[in-house]
């Protein structure tokens, strides 16, 4: 028996009409920006599809890795609550104004600097904070390899 969802909010989203593709139930939906979709019940039902997809452009990357490294970096720098607080802001570590808040310019800088979702940002000089100037994007195992020839020199 098919479970009637005409009418019924889901989110952003109210169910129009149902049709059959082959063993499953999909919905065509309306949404509050005013976009139809077309999605399963279960997905509705469950909260897995609450939206056109606008809800997520609403939010300009906030479930993103780089939304993620950006306030990481942020914490690391700023919250001195944070595990790592003591080796950046604790020793002076910052981040320029034009990053700190406003995650939209550090993903322009991010995006026009070379970023893909298989490196990692790092400070040219160590010493020196998070800014466009002193900021690259390198893989993983560049970075440890950085770190330790530092940790050597810092020994030597």
């Amino acid at each position: 028996m098919i479970k009637d969802l005409t009418g019924m909010k889901f989110g952003k989203l109210t169910a129009i009409k149902y049709f059959k593709t082959g063993n499953s139930l999909k919905w065509i939906c309306k949404c509050d920006c005013g976009n139809e979709i077309i999605c399963y019940g279960y997905d509705l039902q469950r909260g897995r599809t609450v939206s056109c997809g606008c809800h997520k452009k609403k939010h300009a990357g906030r479930y993103t890795r780089l939304y993620s490294i950006w306030q990481s970096m942020k914490k690391r720098c700023l919250n001195p609550n944070h595990r790592f607080y003591k080796y950046y802001g604790g020793k002076g570590i910052g981040i320029c104004d034009e990053w700190v808040n406003d995650f939209s310019a550090f993903r322009e800088w991010a995006l026009s600097n070379g970023y893909s979702d298989t490196l990692t940002i790092d400070r040219i000089d160590s010493s020196k904070g998070y800014f466009p100037e002193n900021c690259q994007w390198i893989t993983v195992s560049e970075n440890t390899r950085k770190a330790d020839k530092e940790r050597w020199e810092k020994k030597s």
